[in-house]
């Protein structure tokens, strides 16, 4: 549990890190990245979550450190 204050109900019971899945494995959630020649990767989102109201307060990514793949590039 995290010390954050949920900005939707000001409680402290936060979850941090929460893996996000889907029920039907056909492809991957998360951000793209350039990942060798014409290779690309997908970094998986993480959510922390609020065990008091159930609101997602963050989505963020482990590995910063990519080459990310944006619209028009």
């Amino acid at each position: 549990m995290s010390k954050e204050q949920c900005p939707y109900c000001e409680g402290h019971d936060i979850v941090t890190n929460v893996r996000i899945g889907q029920t039907a494995e056909v492809g991957k959630i998360g951000l793209s990245f350039k990942a060798a020649l014409i290779l690309v990767g997908t970094e998986p989102l993480l959510a922390d979550l609020c065990t008091g109201c159930g609101s997602v307060t963050r989505l963020h990514v482990q590995n910063t450190d990519r080459d990310w793949i944006t619209v028009g590039s």
